[in-house]
C-alpha cells in the first residue's frame, strides 16, 4: 500500500504540465483579455520581476512553439515560467476565430505581460503591440479592438504600468513621468530589452516574412501639437513608407486630424520614439539598449495619440482599425492567390452599396462589417459568372466578402463611399 501512494504522489506531480496549463475557453476576446488588462498592477508595488537569461531563452522557445501552432510543446514549457497557453474560441465572430492566449498563471509573480496570436490571421505580417497599457490611457483597449477586427497576427500587451518597478533599466533616454526625471524604469516595455515584450518583438521579427510592428501610444496634446505623431524610429524613409500611408488612411476615417512626422518634418523632436527599444530592434540596430537606429527598415510604426480623437472609446478605436485595414492587405496562401485572381469586384469602390461580383463557380457570398458581424448572404442559385449583391446599407466604411466556391473561399473587400 504504501508503494501505491508514492506512485499517486509521483503521478500527481506531473499534472501541472500535462492538465492544469492546458486550458480552452469561448467568448469574446476582447472581454477575456480585456480582463486580465483590468487586473494589472499599477505604478506602485514593485511587482515586476526582471527575466533571467535562462528564462528569456526558455520564452524564446515557447514562442517559437507557438509560431508553429506546436500547442502542446507550447504549454509544456509555458507551465516553466508560471504560464499558460489558453486555447480561446472567440463565438462573437463569424465564423468563430481561435486564439492562443499566452497569459500568466495565477497568482500571478512576474508580469511579463499578457501575448494573444490568431491561429488563422486575417493579416498574417501585421502585429500590434500597445507597452503602455496602464498608462496611455485605453491604449491596451484600442490594440484589442484593432487586433480583432483587422485579424493582424498578434497582439502584445504590457503586465504593468510603466512605472510599477523600483529600479531603473540601463538603456538611454529619460523620462518625467514617474515623477522627477530620471532614466526609464524596467517595468517600461518601450525601453527596456531584458523583457518579454522585447523577447517577442525579436522571436516574431526573425519568423514572420515581412512583419510589421505597430505600437500605440497615448499623450497629453500641448497647444503646438498634433493629434497625432508618427514615427518609423528614425529619420529616414523607407521604400514602402507605412507611416505616411497610415496617416493618409487616418485622415480617410476623420478629416480634422492633423499629423506630425517624424521623418518628413525633421525639426519635429516631441514624441517620435527614437529611444524606443523594439524600433531599434526592428530597425536593425545590435544595441538596441543604447543605440539609436540610423537606419529604418520599414517595419516599426510608433504612433502617439490625442486622447479625444482616438482612443476615447470603440468609435475613436474603429477609425485605427480601418485605417490599419486599409494599410495592411490580406495575406493569401498559393491557392488562395490563384482563386483570388478569377474573382473581380465591379464597381470598387462603389457609392450605393451595390456591386457585381464576377467569377465561375460561386455558391455563395458573405458579407461582414468592419466589425465582424455578418450583415448579409447572397446565393448563386442560378450558377451566373456575373453575381448582383447589395449591402443594403448606406453606412460608409470597408466590408469583408467572404466569396464561396466549388475550389476553396475567398475573403475580399469592397469600400463604399
Amino acid at each position: 500500500m504504501k508503494n501505491v501512494r508514492i506512485n499517486f504522489i509521483l503521478i500527481l506531480a506531473f499534472v501541472p504540465s500535462m492538465f492544469l496549463f492546458a486550458q480552452n475557453s469561448t467568448g469574446d476576446i476582447e472581454t477575456y483579455v480585456g480582463s486580465i488588462l483590468s487586473k494589472a498592477p499599477g505604478s506602485s508595488g514593485n511587482d515586476f520581476e526582471e527575466p533571467n537569461a535562462s528564462q528569456l531563452n526558455t520564452w524564446n522557445t515557447l514562442i517559437d512553439f507557438l509560431l508553429l501552432n506546436n500547442l502542446a510543446n507550447a504549454r509544456s514549457t509555458a507551465s516553466e515560467l508560471n504560464y499558460q497557453v489558453t486555447e480561446f474560441t472567440d463565438i462573437s465572430i463569424t465564423p468563430n476565430q481561435i486564439f492562443y492566449v499566452l497569459e500568466e498563471v495565477t497568482p500571478a509573480t512576474k508580469y511579463w505581460g499578457t501575448y494573444v496570436f490568431s491561429k488563422t490571421p486575417l493579416r498574417s505580417n501585421l502585429i500590434l503591440q500597445a507597452p503602455h497599457s496602464k498608462f496611455d490611457t485605453n491604449t491596451g483597449s484600442q490594440a484589442l479592438y484593432c487586433f480583432k477586427n483587422t485579424g493582424a497576427r498578434a497582439v502584445f500587451l504590457n503586465g504593468t504600468h510603466r512605472c510599477n518597478s523600483d529600479s531603473f533599466s540601463s538603456c538611454s533616454g529619460s523620462t518625467s513621468v514617474c515623477g522627477s526625471n530620471e532614466s526609464y524604469r524596467l517595468s517600461d516595455m518601450a525601453h527596456t530589452v531584458n523583457s518579454m515584450f522585447q523577447k517577442t518583438t525579436e522571436s516574431f521579427l526573425n519568423a514572420v516574412s515581412g512583419a510589421v510592428f505597430v505600437q500605440l501610444h497615448g499623450f497629453n496634446k500641448q497647444t503646438s501639437d498634433p493629434y497625432v505623431i508618427l514615427s518609423n524610429g528614425t529619420r529616414e524613409t523607407p521604400t514602402t513608407d507605412y507611416a505616411t500611408l497610415l496617416k493618409d488612411a487616418l485622415l480617410t476615417e476623420d478629416n480634422t486630424l492633423t499629423f506630425e512626422l517624424a521623418h518628413i518634418n525633421i525639426n519635429w523632436t516631441r514624441l517620435i520614439g527614437f529611444t524606443n527599444t523594439q524600433g531599434r530592434l526592428i530597425n536593425n540596430v545590435l544595441n538596441a539598449c543604447s543605440t539609436s537606429a540610423p537606419t529604418t527598415t520599414g517595419q516599426f510604426i510608433h504612433v502617439e495619440q490625442e486622447k479625444s480623437k482616438l482612443r476615447d472609446d470603440v468609435n475613436d478605436w474603429m477609425k485605427m482599425s480601418n485605417a490599419l485595414s486599409n494599410v495592411f492587405s490580406t495575406t493569401l496562401s498559393t491557392d488562395e492567390y490563384t482563386l483570388d485572381r478569377t474573382i473581380s469586384i465591379i464597381p470598387n469602390p462603389t457609392s450605393t452599396g451595390a456591386f457585381y461580383i464576377k467569377g465561375k463557380y460561386i455558391d455563395f457570398i458573405d458579407i461582414y462589417n468592419s466589425v465582424g458581424q455578418r450583415i448579409g448572404r447572397q446565393m448563386n442559385s442560378a450558377n451566373s459568372e456575373y453575381i448582383f449583391v447589395n449591402t443594403k446599407t448606406d453606412i460608409r466604411g470597408i466590408y469583408f466578402l467572404k466569396i464561396h466556391t466549388n475550389s476553396g473561399r475567398i475573403t475580399k473587400k469592397i469600400v463604399l463611399q
